[in-house]
């Protein structure tokens, strides 16, 4: 693409972004108006058509913009729904509040009457539904469209099929683009590549046109429909086990249940990665620079988050190949890790988890597989054949050795089967606390009155129970009475 098209679109992309800001602003005030976006709402032709340079990109624009907030409020209505289950308040306050949020009237104008009664909700009871909901939306910053993506259909970028300029059969497509300038348009050659020709999918007449935030490069999707090919990789898919729970880490990248570890050089990558970005970002700061001013800087960070999306992708790809789940388990994704610095683990949190779910929703169109997210608190202290939790039942990073029963296996499979084990029960939510999660396990252990191989019998150790904090039990204290010249009372807390 020559320097002057390059330019035109970039005039374009300007302009869209710009709209997309006020289409927001406009849609902002109709949702606390009236309670919803409407994207076919087109009072104002005018204005919009002036800013974005054409009637039908305002209707393109507004449609992508409505899109992204509704599915950003969607996000906020199940953390609504979280906290009205987990709070105090009583069944009929739940049951209202949970009717205004599947409606979504938080803030209606109108009348919201109970199905099943014809009550009509409180005033009271739709003030805390706001209340809620404000909180909610507090906590998150809301989509910001000056770095909107330009999603064009065929009435303003229309592929066409190439006829001669080919450029040796690697130009795969013609985009005919309006420009700013009315009754102008630029062709664009787009190339193609093996990946999408894998990918397969029927081709839509649209374009998508993403600028990069770190390089400034502009680059050209086409839009494909793969809904026919996805259903026959599903009625395809034949899975051989229900579930595969997989234990994510930055020292091995996944271990599975069966005792699969696979990425086992990841944190060792990861760390060059660290050293390189870090080494480039302090020349910058040396400087009075922004890091990200830098082209070797942001190509570093291209360069790992390309590297994190292929390696989860092989991976994950070559676990489901070897395995045929129906539904995968994995614990909530945290992307911290004390080896790295905190500007890797920014980067590496921001872009790893988008990378996973979204390679773990593709696996759920392509084959059907589903996938679920189970809290991960103590699933490394526990033992996964007895349930018994000690935080010493794991003295190094890769090793596991339970205190009560010997079990001794390698500490990602262990923490894989317990999270395996978590799906069906209480402790699995993930907004469960950590308290709980700690409690529940130690009622649970008590409960099953797991004989031990390390206790009790001739030549064994001492009960660990009594010795570790999560059972009420103590280390041997020293407890010394003031002016006592003798030696200390020795007290042993003994717990049954």
């Amino acid at each position: 693409m020559t320097a002057t098209k390059e330019a035109q679109v970039r005039a374009v992309l300007v302009a869209y972004r710009h709209g997309a800001v006020m289409l927001a602003s406009e849609q902002w005030r109709l949702f606390f108006e009236s309670g919803r976006f409407n994207k076919h709402h087109d009072k104002d032709k005018t204005t919009f058509s002036a800013v974005i340079g054409a009637a039908n990109r305002v209707q393109m624009c507004r449609y992508q913009v409505v899109g992204q907030l509704e599915s950003w409020l969607s996000n906020r209505a199940n953390e609504f729904r979280d906290i009205v289950t987990r709070s105090s308040l009583d069944p009929d306050t739940k049951h209202m509040l949970h009717v205004i949020n599947r409606l979504g009237a938080w803030f209606s104008r109108r009348e919201i009457a109970m199905k099943d009664t014809g009550e009509i909700v409180p005033d009271a009871i739709r003030s805390l539904a706001r209340s809620i909901i404000r909180h909610v939306m507090r906590q998150h910053r809301r989509p910001d469209m000056r770095y909107i993506s330009m999603r064009l259909d065929h009435r303003a970028a229309c592929l066409e099929t190439p006829t001669e300029a080919t450029q040796k059969n690697r130009v795969g497509w013609w985009i005919n683009m309006s420009t700013m300038t009315k009754g102008t348009k630029i062709a664009v050659p787009l190339l193609t590549y093996e990946r999408h020709e894998r990918r397969g999918g029927r081709l839509c007449n649209g374009v998508l046109v993403t600028e990069d935030l770190e390089s400034g490069a502009l680059s050209f999707g086409v839009v494909s429909d793969i809904g026919t090919d996805c259903e026959a990789s599903r009625a395809a898919y034949q899975p051989e086990r229900e579930v595969m729970a997989l234990d994510f880490g930055l020292s091995t990248l996944f271990a599975g249940d069966e005792g699969q570890l696979l990425g086992k050089d990841w944190l060792k990558a990861l760390r060059a990665y660290d050293q390189r970005i870090t080494r480039i970002a302090r020349g910058q700061q040396r400087h009075g620079r922004k890091p990200r001013d830098s082209a070797r800087y942001r190509k570093a960070v291209a360069a790992l988050r390309g590297w994190i999306r292929t390696e989860v992708g092989r991976v994950l790809n070559a676990l489901v190949a070897a395995k045929r789940p129906a539904a995968i388990v994995l614990e909530r994704l945290n992307f911290q890790n004390p080896a790295l610095s905190r500007r890797l683990n920014r980067i590496i949190q921001n872009c790893g988890r988008s990378v996973i779910r979204a390679k773990l929703a593709d696996f759920n169109d392509r084959f059907g597989i589903t996938s679920e997210e189970v809290n991960p608190a103590y699933t490394s202290q526990t033992c996964s054949c007895c349930g018994y939790v000690d935080k010493r039942n794991r003295p190094s990073q890769s090793t596991f050795k339970c205190l009560w029963c010997g079990s001794n296996m390698h500490a990602d499979v262990n923490a894989a089967r317990n999270i395996g084990q978590r799906r069906a029960l209480s402790i699995g939510s993930v907004f469960q606390s950590k308290a709980s999660v700690l409690a529940e396990l130690v009622r649970q252990f008590r409960e099953r009155r797991v004989r031990s191989t390390r206790s009790g019998g001739k030549g064994s150790t001492a009960d660990p129970r009594s010795s570790n904090s999560y059972f009420g039990g103590t280390n041997t204290i020293t407890a010394r009475m003031s002016g006592q010249t003798s030696a200390p009372n020795l007290v042993l807390v003994e717990l049954t």
